[in-house]
């Protein structure tokens, strides 16, 4: 679990350093302060491969056709002010003060790595030569337990290359804001939470937002599908209840399944109405302790802030933390400020700004 980060040259992050992470922890802050930025920090240190950045790209909905018509220019965002000349430093230490440190950088030159790192690059670079002009080259290298490991993406003008293992934003611990995760995806996890008798977890917490939801089922015509059915009513495909129940699905089941034991969400408001959000922020905070998962959530929401301190002070006082994000006026260095629960519990109640207002 990790309890520290330190950021540097990544998005908006020019040198920032957050200490004293929790169990789970709800991020605040103005428009453009760092929250997303910062979970996708996490997301890299989380997956220490370089297909991290292709998917955070995906996410993100960058246009692909720009980084092939302009290949070097493809990272160029990642960096801060966009500059390339300085490597992107993560390093976090967890709660038994191992370290491991992330560099990223652009280089052209990956042919000796590459080959040192896996017996078929060979053949890969073959390829790139032959239908590549332009390219560039984003670097990735892990320091973890006096162990290296290097891994590379290559953005060329057919697209992107990578030896690591293809996977696509879903496999990420990450759940955005704005995009939502297909059918057969939900289908395939919930089956793998039935492996795990776990898929009574994903019904309770639909019933929060939706009492009505009676049961959960998954068919395979044609490709796997989650079914809801509500009380009297016909199943009908999960796609059709709406952006609130697919998001929490998601959620549920990506905390159920979690390989990484780390669940990052951004906008974790988004589509619960403020009546569910107690009970939601329970099962969160059991689930969490359950299955020894790190959460982290940003927020815009004053009454989703409210929920979660006082759910967190009523039944889990050392499992959580907020954290407000904010700039320095004199350096406009992003700072991560900490309130443990009752610090913000009494904030919250005497009236004092928590959103970075």
């Amino acid at each position: 679990m990790i309890q520290d980060i330190d950021i540097k040259n990544f998005r908006c992050f020019q040198d920032t350093k957050i200490s004293g992470f929790e169990r789970v922890n709800l991020i605040g802050g103005k428009n453009n302060s760092g929250k997303t930025a910062l979970l996708e920090a996490l997301t890299v240190y989380h997956v220490s491969k370089a297909r991290s950045f292709t998917a955070i790209r995906e996410m993100r909905k960058e246009s692909s056709e720009i980084a092939e018509a302009m290949p070097e220019r493809a990272w160029d965002n990642f960096f801060f002010n966009q500059n390339k000349s300085k490597a992107i430093e993560i390093i976090g230490q967890d709660i038994n003060k191992q370290k491991k440190k992330i560099e990223i950088l652009i280089t052209d030159s990956i042919q000796a790595d590459l080959l040192e790192n896996n017996r078929h690059a060979k053949d890969f670079l073959d390829l790139i030569a032959k239908n590549e002009s332009v390219f560039s080259v984003l670097k990735f290298r892990v320091e973890e337990k006096s162990e290296n490991t290097i891994s590379s993406i290559i953005a060329g003008s057919s697209g992107f290359y990578s030896l690591d293992i293809n996977e696509s934003h879903s496999d990420l611990p990450l759940i955005p804001s704005f995009v939502r995760i297909s059918n057969k995806y939900l289908a395939e996890e919930y089956d793998k939470a039935r492996l795990e008798d776990r898929e009574f977890e994903v019904l309770n917490i639909l019933q929060v937002l939706d009492p009505s939801i009676t049961e959960i089922e998954t068919f395979a015509i044609g490709e796997p599908t989650l079914y809801l059915k509500r009380n009297g009513q016909q199943r009908l495909p999960l796609s059709l209840f709406g952006d609130a129940i697919n998001r929490v699905a998601a959620i549920v089941l990506k905390l159920i399944n979690s390989k990484a034991k780390v669940l990052l969400i951004d906008e974790i408001e988004n589509g619960i109405h403020y009546t569910s959000q107690k009970e939601f922020w329970k099962m969160l905070f059991r689930l969490s302790q359950e299955l020894d998962t790190q959460i982290f959530a940003t927020t815009h929401s004053w009454e989703m802030i409210r929920a979660f301190a006082d759910v967190g002070v009523e039944d889990y006082p050392n499992l959580g933390a907020y954290f407000e994000l904010a700039q320095k006026p004199k350096s406009d260095r992003i700072v991560g400020i900490k309130r443990d629960l009752e610090t913000l519990e009494y904030a919250i109640e005497h009236g004092k700004n928590i959103r970075g207002e």
